[in-house]
């Protein structure tokens, strides 16, 4: 068969393109330090490449959500080991207030630094993490969760806790609603806060109050206030009706009304039976430990004439010193809870960390250049490449008359 010299040309050149080309492949494999430079390389490979790549990638965001929760749950833990200080000086504060040698100047010396206290702890309750964020407020992570108001402070927030997924199968709160660690100051559902009225001229106490009738519990305010001596009305302050009226007074006999089971008893001294005119208030549920504060404040800025007044005090103060106390276990929970996430976290850490070298070993195994295996066959491929060309060379100066001569 007899082939032109115009084929022998043309695949001459073809030949050299394709040299060429796997030459300049070689080239970039040993310049760029990657083999799989496009898929054709090794479909199978590159594949696999894939799979690996994104779950690596979806390592590194839960290793990012991790270092975020971390940071805000940090931030609220800073935030509440400001509160526990407080909380820890306002004890004191009350403890030192109940002194029955301070005048009333003394008393109101204590108050104003009680009032300090609870702008402090406002503050606190509205601290932000490091993206500018409220840590108590929720959902609401926008809005402070506490303003300050007429009685304490008002919360802002709602009921929802943030949180973020720190592995493929787990996720762990930012922080927790402020509902919940600065309010939740309860007696609990079975029991109730009974307080006597500062005016009170009598050195009469009032018991906490339990359950006795759960089904007819309304889970409003009351008052219990004394007609006579020996008589006494009860009101549901909530809703401004009459519970009952006249009714015999008995110290330390059960006062039972609306499920409620509480008890007025006889005080000390001369004044020790209720009077005409004497309150105490029952309020079930929950109080928040700025309303606790703002009560105290009240109750030091009274006058402390008479025993019933300084009775009044004790009580207001006693009151108030076992509201902190509940109050600083729920702030101590909550670190605790803090504290155990962070304590996940940086296990989680250790494993994703672990994890990602894995991932970054497998895609550098199937698309990191061999160095010795590519140098090798660059130098091959260059070497069949020059011997190629001389050999063109030669072939295509032949002709008869070179032959001849």
């Amino acid at each position: 068969m007899r082939i032109s010299t115009s084929s022998v040309y043309e695949n001459a050149v073809s030949n050299f393109n394709n040299m060429q080309t796997a030459i300049s492949a070689s080239l970039q494999q040993v310049s760029s330090g990657i083999s799989l430079t496009t898929p054709a390389d090794n479909p199978q490979a590159a594949s696999e490449v894939l799979n690996v790549t994104q779950a690596s990638s979806v390592n590194t965001q839960l290793g990012v959500n991790r270092q975020n929760a971390n940071n805000s749950l940090s931030a609220a833990d800073g935030a509440l080991s400001g509160v526990t200080n407080q909380l820890q000086s306002l004890s004191s504060q009350i403890v030192a207030a109940g002194n029955g040698s301070l005048s009333n100047s003394d008393r109101a010396t204590i108050a104003s630094g009680l009032k300090s206290s609870l702008d402090q702890l406002v503050s606190l309750a509205n601290s932000t993490d490091q993206n500018g964020n409220y840590l108590f407020s929720g959902y609401s992570s926008s809005v402070a969760p506490y303003t300050e108001v007429p009685g304490g402070a008002q919360y802002n927030g709602d009921q929802g806790q943030r949180m973020v997924q720190v592995n493929a199968n787990q996720q762990v709160a930012m922080s927790d609603v402020g509902s919940n660690i600065f309010g939740n100051i309860s007696t609990s559902a079975s029991a109730f806060f009974g307080t006597a009225n500062a005016a009170n001229t009598s050195t009469a106490t009032i018991s906490a109050g339990t359950v006795s009738n759960a089904a007819a519990l309304t889970g409003n305010n009351y008052s219990i206030s004394f007609t006579s001596p020996t008589s006494y009305d009860v009101t549901n302050t909530t809703t401004g009706t009459a519970v009952s009226t006249g009714n015999a007074y008995t110290s330390g006999s059960p006062i039972t009304f609306d499920g409620i089971s509480i008890s007025v008893s006889d005080g000390t001294g001369a004044n020790a039976s209720p009077a005409a005119g004497d309150q105490f208030s029952v309020q079930p549920g929950t109080q928040d430990i700025f309303q606790t504060i703002n009560n105290a404040i009240t109750a030091l800025g009274q006058p402390t004439a008479t025993a019933a007044d300084q009775t009044n005090l004790a009580n207001s103060l006693s009151q108030a010193n076992s509201n902190i106390q509940k109050s600083l276990n729920n702030v101590l929970a909550a670190r605790s809870q803090f504290g155990n996430s962070m304590q996940q976290i940086s296990t989680l850490n250790n494993v994703g960390n672990t994890v990602g070298l894995g991932y970054s070993s497998t895609i550098s195994s199937l698309q990191d250049t061999n160095y010795a295996q590519a140098i090798s066959e660059l130098s091959l491929e260059q070497f069949t490449y020059q011997a190629a060309q001389k050999a063109f060379a030669s072939t295509s100066q032949l002709s008869l008359m070179s032959m001849i001569s």
